[in-house]
């Protein structure tokens, strides 16, 4: 955890705070099931938006999510697994969840299906292919 705060701290103040020409990303990782075994997909498959309260106050962090789809295809529950910085994600990513609309996948009967999803936000970068470079980056440390 203090790994983390120590990471976020340093690539916060290397990018010399929130300017205006930095770059936001949003990494989406489906933890379990994996994108390729799950039951319900996102309707829309294009990454999820940096949510404006959090790009404004210059928020970067990662927020581990349990999302229950029911088998209707409609979101049942969102809950807050774990994230960094604690708390401040949560309102906002849930916000960003609920707007989801889900889609059978081909060939997969409907189900109830619990996923475990991992979003991180990355503020940083001159240019759009740096920014998600370091989130790639920041979404292959944990989230705790």
């Amino acid at each position: 955890m203090n790994y983390m705060k120590v990471l976020f701290v340093t690539y916060f103040l290397s990018t010399g705070g929130f300017a205006a020409s930095n770059y936001a990303s949003v990494e989406l990782t489906h933890l379990n099931p994996t994108q390729v075994k799950s039951t319900w997909l996102r309707e829309k498959q294009f990454m999820p938006r940096y949510p404006v309260k959090m790009a404004m106050k210059g928020i970067t962090g990662c927020g581990i999510f349990k999302v229950i789809v029911d088998k209707n295809g409609s979101t049942e529950s969102i809950e807050l697994i774990s994230s960094v910085p604690k708390k401040v994600i949560s309102k906002p990513v849930t916000k960003v969840i609920k707007g989801w609309s889900w889609t059978l996948a081909d060939g997969k009967s409907p189900i109830r299906e619990e996923k475990l999803l991992r979003l991180d936000f990355c503020i940083g970068g001159s240019t759009e292919e740096e920014s998600i470079s370091r989130c790639k980056q920041q979404s292959s440390m944990a989230c705790e």
